[in-house]
């Protein structure tokens, strides 16, 4: 009588099943030990985000009936212990990756960069000590994420140093008296060409290479995203619609180049919407509108699983 872990074993030799596939559901057969890792991680960071989130609304909601020393100072030694901690236990700097010491390593020095975020917004929310240049802060802010992402090799600091470098390229610019929607799209471009300067530049110097792939994701959903939007709010033929067929193709050609799926995700998303927006401009009516939605996101769908899928074949 055929056993389970029988026909494991024949799917595998038919090459239906991967080793990795094999190995996972041989687990569950035999009842192995399932690694909790990727939950602990979850775990983590949900954890994490939860007590920064809670330490600013405390500081908001009780700073006048505690004062301002009651806030400061534990926030304070809570950053200095969370960045002495991990200058201890950290291995030394290299620009290639480094292996995390511990499984809470990363969260304690993200958990120290979220805190020091806040006590600076609270600092200036309280003192206003730079007042109209508090965006200033964000700058600054983003200075050291970016150090201590390089230098204890943490990707979810990296993750914060860009969002804050955008946040700050957003008030920054928000300010200028020449402020309208051609030129929000443009800062917006702007930022996203900057983020992917930094990739390329920092994989030519040889620093950190496997960040790369965390900065072209941002560069990548921000500019497409942009150019895309502008292309729904033009009337008419515009450079935005080239603009965004190009790099939409260009996002496609470099995933399957590289195997990057989700850069062929994006691209094709892009690349469909904004070509669709201006098919349908000239739709018939209703119904012809629908019936192409339907076909062609139909078609889409099955190019991409198709093209997924060869991607996982390939050597």
């Amino acid at each position: 009588m055929r056993t389970t872990r029988g026909y494991l074993d024949t799917w595998l030799s038919a090459g239906r099943l991967t080793p990795a596939q094999h190995d996972a559901l041989e687990a569950l057969v035999s009842r192995r030990r399932i690694s909790l890792f990727v939950e602990l991680n979850a775990l983590l960071y949900l954890g994490v985000l939860a007590f920064a989130g809670g330490l600013a609304w405390t500081a908001r909601t009780y700073s006048d009936q505690w004062g301002d020393l009651a806030i400061l100072v534990p926030a304070t030694a809570l950053v200095a212990g969370c960045f002495a901690w991990a200058f201890a236990k950290a291995p030394a700097y290299s620009t290639e990756r480094v292996q995390s010491p511990s499984l809470v390593f990363d969260y304690v020095l993200y958990l120290g960069c979220l805190v020091l975020g806040v006590e600076l917004g609270y600092a200036e929310y309280r003192f206003a000590v730079l007042k109209d240049q508090w965006d200033y802060y964000l700058l600054a802010s983003a200075i050291v994420y970016f150090a201590a992402a390089y230098r204890f090799d943490n990707r979810f600091v990296l993750s914060l140093a860009i969002a804050t470098l955008g946040g700050w390229f957003g008030v920054r610019f928000a300010r200028l008296q020449w402020f309208g929607d051609e030129t929000t799209r443009l800062m917006t471009l702007i930022y996203g060409l900057v983020v992917a300067g930094i990739a390329l530049g920092t994989w030519q110097l040889r620093i950190k290479r496997h960040f790369l792939d965390a900065y072209l994701q941002v560069a990548a959903i921000v500019v497409l995203s942009t150019l895309t939007w502008s292309v729904l709010e033009s009337e008419g033929l515009s450079p935005w619609l080239l603009a965004a067929v190009v790099s939409a193709a260009l996002c496609i050609a470099g995933g399957v180049h590289y195997r990057r799926f989700s850069f062929v995700v994006y691209g094709a998303f892009a690349g469909y919407v904004s070509l669709s927006r201006e098919l349908l401009r000239h739709s018939p009516g209703i119904e012809t509108a629908f019936l192409y939605i339907v076909v062609s996101a139909g078609l889409m769908v099955v190019g991409l699983v198709t093209l997924s899928r060869r991607l996982e074949r390939q050597p």
